[in-house]
């Protein structure tokens, strides 16, 4: 494997742990659960140059949109 094969892979890594462990609110309706592996419907955009992630949120309760917007 290459070094910047491996790097890749502990960066996806990390920032899996770090959404793993960040909880969203729900501003309509105050669901509130975990970014990933949780109840919110998820649709991820990303720009692969720029290195930015757009999470838009769907909240399973209220059908409201949250966005969670990370650089990396």
């Amino acid at each position: 494997m290459s070094w910047f094969t491996e790097q890749h892979r502990n960066g996806v890594s990390a920032l899996t742990r770090h959404l793993e462990h960040t909880r969203q609110t729900c501003r309509r309706c105050g669901f509130e659960d975990y970014v990933l592996h949780s109840e919110w419907k998820a649709h991820v955009e990303t720009t692969p140059k720029s290195g930015h992630i757009r999470y838009r949120l769907t909240c399973p309760d209220c059908h409201s949109t949250e966005i969670v917007e990370l650089d990396v």
